[in-house]
Order: structure tokens, then C-alpha cells, then sequence
């Protein structure tokens, strides 16, 4: 299967400076799963020259972006990890250089990173460093120098450190074949022309010599500063091709229908737990196990309805992928596959207890304390995902389960979306599964924004459910779903079902199911706040205007009036 293949280069002088306050790096790595989930870095950083720590602060972002890059989640996106560790490598820095008040902002430093992840660069910016791009002999600065200019003399506005919170720019851009990538400091580029640019990458030479030779060419025309230069060239970019994604699928067998006392790669059949059109769930014995004594485990495996669909396939092995990358004690634990493996399969802990779907058929009329306990639990284990960027898009009391020390897991991953997955072209972009209808936010089924409100609605569902026993939206239920726009889903409040439940515990409710995602809760712990005690915005909006209630009505009244003003106008005309 292709993969992304490049060749790297780099050069850095201190030209006529006793100092070289520039530092760079090209990191391509050899692993291929670090490589197609995390991608190669080509990153540059010019140490301000005003700055006495300015060569310290240039190395110590170089070395601590590409170290924490690549220690972050792989289902972060290349976006979302650069801002984290930029955030904080700012805010280090400008304390770093503020602890001696006689020498404040001794550490800043410019900084420019290529992310090379798949098929797209992203690139991330702060201060006049350049980015280039060279395709088909044509060269193209992809990003733009911050500074300004005061009194005639041009000064730096922008760079790592130099204030408590710094602006990055963002972009992205597809890459192909045979791209040409460059990153350039100032003393490069404002000592060279882009012709002569050009025409040092026209002649074909090795990566290396080029990037001597902008180096050189800078110093002819007088550079008075650090010149440093770093080169990337595409040399080939990943397929997306779904017959290699299968053909790569296919190397591992789909098992046959298991059996009690069948052995599956050391693993011993003891019943089926559960059996659906697109899985099966088994209780195993480990046979191999170190330790003495029985070691269960249950076992997924997929349907064979589905061994010719690649996308069923790669969505099975998203799952195992996901689970293994989550460890939080509220999330079933997902077991690496066992070497040498013939068939695709899951193993996972094996829980012994009932799910929540179960427990809500023997416990019909929880308190509101139990209901809390258990939204908090659900709360704990979303927010688990939330923060590797994984969404779960189908939570319902089915996927959720007690243990024998009534510890709420979360147990099923089949539908969840991650955020850095997309990024990566090699895995197939189908449209995700969007859950079980009656939990699923409406914005699936509307084209809207998808991000973690999303889970927050099937949360505040579950929280009704448990209270009342209902669902919110009669028509969110059922075999069809009626609903066209926001407007059209008229919340049913939960002390309608109940008189027993408190208004401000409803108002609650109905923030947290907003069919319109823009008006649920920012955060998941708002919502188990208001679960907690009386939220007063909701007691000072006892009395809702009628415009709010009734838009429809409030108009047709509003109309009613003005014919009537207009035929009174008429009449006494």
C-alpha cells in the first residue's frame, strides 16, 4: 500500500554572527504507524536577536515541539496538537523570560512548522520566518511576516514569548507528487530573490547542495544574520485507493461461526453472549494466559455478511483502534491482538454485570440521586473520549454497563468518529454511522455542525429517560423521523410525565436536549451542575415570552392586528 515518502534536507549557518540563534529539524519516521498517524515534521525557529536568551528559546521550541507532537494522542488532529503544545510552549517561554524583572522577554523566538500527515500540510506560523511551496517550477510563500512598521524601522509583532498568549496562524494545503517544500529565515530571503530561488531548485541538484547553496548566495549579497534553510520533497503521496485498503483487510481472515469449546488462536470458546446481524459477542478462556487460574475475556467478531464490504471492515478495525488508545477506568478495555493472529477479531475485558438498559427494566422509577450518580458516571467516560478528540455517536443505555462493583462502563465503539482519523486519507471516508435514532441529535439528520454537543444530547436523553421513562421528542421516536428543521422538535417537559420532577431539574433536561446544538451546554459539567442544584438564569425565566413559546402564533397575531388597523384606517377614510 502506498505510503507518504519524502526526502529531507536542511543547512543552518551563523553567517557573520558569532551566534547561530536559528534552530530546525526534519523529522520523518521510520515506523509506519507513527508515520501514517502522525506524519513527518519539517519545523524552523529564528531566536529574536534582541532577546539575550534568543538561541536557548529557538532550540527549546524545535526540541519540545517535535518531542510533545509526537507524544499526543494519534486522535488528535495535526490542528488541535500543534495549538495545544504551541499554547503552552508560549506561556513557558514568556515566564521563562519574565522571572528576572530587569530582563523581561529575554525568550522569543519565531517558529514555522510543516506537518506532513497523509495527504495534507499543515502549517503552523508566528512570526517572519517563511514557508514556500515550489509545484510545476512555480514558487508560492504560504504564509505572511508578522511585523510592523513604526518610525520607518520594521519591528517583529509576533514570535513565541513574546506575550502571555500568542496567535498562531493555521493553514492547510493538499500535497502531491514531486512537491517541493522550503523553509527559510530572514536571512535568507530578504538577501535572495524568489527567481533566485527558483533557479537554484531548477537545477536539479541534490536536496543538501541546494539548500547550501541559498545559504551561500544569501551571504554574496550581504547577509548580516542567521541563514538557515530546510527542504522537504514529496516523493510520493498516499493512495486512498478503498481495493487496497480491502486488499490489506483481507489479510486477516473473517472466523467462521464459533462454538463452546472451540480454541480460536488460544482462545476457548465457553458461550455467545450476544449475536446481531453485524457482530457476534462470545465468552472466552484465555489458554495461554501466564497466571493460574480462569482468564476471561469476550471475544467480537464481525459478520460474514459483511466480508466484502470495505467499509464494514475498516470500521471494524476502527473500533479495536479506538479502544486500545482509551484507557480511563469508566471505558471497557480493549486487549492488544495476540501475535501471529489468523482471523479479525476483538478481544475485550469481560465485564460481569447488566447494562444500563437492564438495570432501567428492574429500577423503573429511580431517585433523582441515582439518576445523578449515573449521568456523572456517563459524564466521567465521555469525557474520557472528548479529550483524545473521539466522539461516540451512539450512546444509549444498551452500550453502557454495571459491574459487580456497580461501576457505570462504557462498552461500545463501533459509531465513534475520530477527529484526527480524518485527516488520514488511507482510511476509508465513508459516511460514520450515526447511532440509534432516538438518542442521535438531530444535526446528524440535518446537516449541522457534529462535535461533542452531540453526545451531550444522547446524555440528556438518557437523564429523561431515566426519570420519566420516555423520550423527550415524540417525533425523534418511532420507525420514521419527522423533522425538517430545529423549529419542527417540540421539547414534551419531563414533569408532564412526572409532576414529581422539579421545573429547574427539566429546564435543565431541555437545555441539554436543544434540538438547535448552539443552545445545549458548553460544557458537560454545566449540565451535572444544574442536575445538582437550582440553576437561577432558569428561575428568571419562569415566564417565557410568547414570541419564544409560539414564534408561529406571535406572528399571525401580529398580522391579525395589522389588517385590522389597516381596515379601520379604511373604514374611517
Amino acid at each position: 500500500m502506498k505510503q507518504l515518502k519524502m526526502t529531507t534536507a536542511g543547512v543552518s549557518s551563523a553567517g557573520i554572527k558569532e551566534e547561530n540563534q536559528d534552530a530546525w529539524v526534519a523529522e520523518v519516521p521510520d515506523n509506519t504507524s507513527t508515520m501514517n498517524y502522525k506524519g513527518a515534521v519539517l519545523a524552523l525557529a529564528d531566536g529574536v536577536s534582541a532577546c539575550t536568551e534568543a538561541r536557548r528559546a529557538s532550540h527549546t521550541s524545535i526540541r519540545s515541539f517535535t518531542s510533545d507532537y509526537y507524544s499526543t494522542p494519534d486522535s488528535w488532529t495535526a490542528r488541535h496538537s500543534a495549538a495545544k503544545i504551541l499554547s503552552a510552549l508560549n506561556r513557558w517561554l514568556y515566564q521563562q523570560g519574565h522571572t528576572d524583572p530587569l530582563d523581561q522577554g529575554s525568550w522569543c523566538t519565531t517558529f514555522t512548522a510543516m506537518i506532513l500527515k497523509s495527504t495534507t500540510l499543515h502549517l503552523v506560523h508566528t512570526g517572519d520566518s517563511r514557508a514556500w511551496r515550489i509545484r510545476n517550477n512555480e514558487l508560492e510563500c504560504l504564509t505572511r511576516d508578522h511585523t510592523a512598521t513604526l518610525g520607518g524601522r520594521q519591528y517583529l509583532g509576533r514570535a513565541l514569548g513574546m506575550a502571555p498568549d500568542v496567535e498562531v496562524d493555521y493553514k492547510s494545503e493538499i500535497l502531491d507528487d514531486g512537491d517541493l517544500l522550503l523553509l527559510t529565515t530572514d536571512g535568507v530571503h530578504d538577501f535572495i530573490s524568489k527567481d533566485t530561488i527558483k533557479e537554484c531548485f531548477s537545477q536539479q541538484k541534490p536536496l543538501d547542495e541546494i539548500a547550501q547553496q541559498l545559504v551561500d548566495l544569501a551571504l554574496e549579497k550581504g547577509s548580516n544574520d542567521n541563514l538557515t534553510c530546510v527542504i522537504g520533497r514529496i516523493d510520493q503521496v498516499p493512495a486512498g485507493d478503498p481495493t487496497e485498503n480491502l486488499q490489506r483487510l483481507s489479510e486477516l481472515r473473517l472466523p467462521p461461526d464459533l462454538y463452546p469449546g472451540q480454541i480460536l488462536d488460544g482462545y476457548r470458546i465457553l458461550e455467545e453472549l450476544h449475536a446481531s446481524k453485524r457482530s457476534q459477542l462470545y465468552l472466552a478462556e484465555d489458554t495461554q494466559a501466564d497466571t493460574p487460574g480462569p482468564h476471561h475475556v469476550v471475544i467480537k467478531t464481525p459478520s460474514i455478511n459483511f466480508e466484502d464490504d470495505p467499509d464494514y471492515l475498516e470500521g471494524f478495525m476502527r473500533e479495536e483502534w479506538i479502544g486500545r488508545r482509551i484507557k480511563h477506568p469508566s471505558v471497557m478495555e480493549v486487549l492488544p491482538p495476540r501475535t501471529g493472529r489468523q482471523f479479525l477479531y476483538h478481544i475485550c475485558e469481560h465485564i460481569r454485570g447488566q447494562t444500563l438498559r437492564s438495570w432501567m427494566q428492574e429500577n423503573p422509577k429511580p431517585s433523582l440521586t441515582e439518576v445523578r450518580d449515573i449521568v456523572a458516571q456517563i459524564i466521567t467516560a465521555i469525557r474520557g473520549l472528548h479529550r483524545l478528540q473521539i466522539l461516540h455517536q451512539d450512546l444509549k443505555p444498551e452500550n453502557l454497563m454495571f459491574d459487580q462493583e456497580g461501576r457505570l462502563k462504557l462498552i461500545d465503539f463501533g459509531s465513534a468518529r475520530v477527529a484526527g482519523d480524518f485527516e488520514n486519507q488511507q482510511t476509508l471516508q465513508s459516511e460514520l454511522p450515526q447511532g440509534t435514532k432516538n438518542y442521535t441529535a438531530p444535526e446528524y439528520f440535518l446537516d449541522g455542525v457534529i462535535d461533542e454537543r452531540a453526545d451531550q444530547f444522547a446524555i440528556g436523553v438518557i437523564a429523561y429517560e431515566l426519570l420519566t421513562g420516555e423520550l423527550p421528542y415524540p417525533e425523534h421516536s418511532g420507525s420514521s423521523l419527522r423533522v425538517r428543521h430545529y423549529q419542527h422538535m417540540k421539547y414534551r417537559p419531563a414533569n408532564q410525565s412526572d409532576s414529581s420532577i422539579p421545573s429547574w431539574i427539566d429546564s435543565a433536561l431541555a437545555k441539554a436536549v436543544a434540538a438547535d446544538p448552539a443552545k445545549r451546554y458548553p460544557a458537560l459539567s454545566e449540565f451535572l451542575q444544574d442536575l445538582k442544584q437550582p440553576n437561577s438564569s432558569f428561575q428568571s425565566r419562569s415566564f417565557q415570552p410568547l414570541i419564544e413559546r409560539n414564534p408561529v402564533l406571535t406572528w399571525q397575531l401580529i398580522a391579525l392586528l395589522l389588517f385590522m388597523v389597516n381596515v379601520v384606517q379604511y373604514l374611517s377614510s
